[in-house]
């Protein structure tokens, strides 16, 4: 018996030795292995090792990464609070099936709930590159929802009280940078940090024109490089609305009128690749949306939609939000509340077609139960349009 013993250990020291260890093989081959796989999957990864680690967290492997998650189609970010609980369920943004009939059977979903941050408020609108900006009212707070990480920033006055934060992308630098202003005041300039650099070092910078934010979750939008933000121009209630631009390399702001002279700015959204700003007809009307053409000169083109539910789904009488468009066409829109099941709806503007598509795993009684959920409210819960998945490491 002791000899088998000795010759069982024997064998697997020998199968130890021929067997090549994975901190054999050379450090680009495993970055190249990693490369390939989820972005999910190389989060969890970096717990593997110190090097796995190392490698996964070098801004080279994230840069590259980057680069092939941008080939990739866009996902929509649905998420909720409940307690200290923040759930996150990631779905197509994208119709898979799109010759398939009205209603199309259920789609599974990826999802994950974590801890969320005490005395934070919750309301994500728009992903940049992979990072979603909060706009908690005394700090700004950074969420990486791929690796599961929050960043709560400095505060970058110490006088003030509340405060608007979005968050913009450099594509050439490859740099993520935060804009922020104070809440409810007049003012021509603002703070801007870096992320990656140190946590205090907010810089000082005009704007050249003066302007207030009467919410905190005022729309904008982050494209090629340029963060767009909607503001009033002055404290009087009848002041019309403008549109600003940060270019986020060069750091320099430049205001753009809008199409329309009535008070309203609407929301900001993209649209095949440009700034596209869109405003609701009548019920029944469609909708209209402004396409930027020509920054400097003010120039927009408009595109009517006669989409034939702005405001309900007409066959379940449930109101419905428009959340983004996909990048062939079709218009996105999801209930505003939701009961057995989640689904999402896409509108084609140009064979005036809808299609349903649901989604298990979100609010069905299964998930409910799972989750701990049977009695809860699903209402008015955010959804991110236009998100990717980033390795971005505060």
């Amino acid at each position: 018996m002791k000899q088998q013993e000795e010759t069982t250990e024997l064998i697997n020291k020998r199968r130890r030795i021929q067997s090549p260890s994975i901190s054999s093989f050379p450090l680009d081959l495993i970055s190249e292995l990693l490369l390939k796989l989820p972005a999910k999957s190389v989060g969890r990864f970096r717990c593997v090792s110190k090097l796995w680690s190392s490698i996964t967290t070098d801004p080279y492997f994230i840069n590259k990464f980057e680069t092939r998650s941008t080939k990739e189609k866009p996902c929509l970010l649905v998420t909720f609070k409940r307690g200290d609980r923040l759930f996150v369920f990631s779905i197509p943004q994208d119709r898979q099936t799109p010759n398939q009939p009205h209603s199309i059977s259920s789609q599974p979903v990826h999802s994950y709930h974590m801890r969320y941050p005490k005395h934070c408020s919750f309301l994500p609108k728009v992903s940049v590159q992979g990072l979603i900006c909060f706009a908690n009212p005394s700090k700004p707070m950074i969420w990486n929802p791929t690796i599961r990480k929050f960043l709560t920033l400095t505060k970058p006055e110490k006088n003030w009280e509340h405060t608007v934060a979005f968050l913009g992308y450099d594509p050439i630098n490859n740099k993520h940078k935060v804009l922020c202003m104070p809440f409810n005041e007049t003012v021509d300039e603002c703070r801007v940090l870096t992320l990656g650099s140190a946590p205090g070092s907010w810089r000082k910078i005009k704007t050249n024109h003066k302007y207030l934010f009467r919410s905190y979750y005022t729309s904008y939008n982050c494209i090629n490089g340029v963060l767009y933000y909607i503001a009033y121009a002055d404290q009087n209630e009848n002041a019309g609305t403008i549109l600003m631009s940060f270019d986020v390399r060069s750091e320099k702001f430049h205001m753009i009128k809008f199409p329309w002279n009535n008070i309203g700015g609407g929301v900001l959204r993209l649209y095949e690749g440009m700034l596209a700003c869109f405003r609701s007809n009548y019920p029944g009307d469609g909708i209209t949306l402004w396409i930027l053409q020509d920054a400097e000169k003010h120039v927009w083109s408009p595109k009517n939609f006669l989409v034939p539910f702005y405001y309900y789904d007409r066959s379940l009488k449930i109101a419905c939000n428009l959340i983004g468009i996909t990048d062939s066409g079709e218009i996105v829109y999801v209930p505003v509340r939701f009961y057995k099941s989640f689904y999402v709806i896409y509108y084609d503007p140009k064979r005036n077609r809808f299609h349903r598509v649901e989604y298990k795993g979100i609010s069905d009684d299964e998930s409910r139960l799972k989750n701990g959920l049977v009695r809860s409210r699903l209402f008015n819960i955010p959804i991110v349009s236009n998100h990717m998945e980033s390795l971005v490491f505060f």
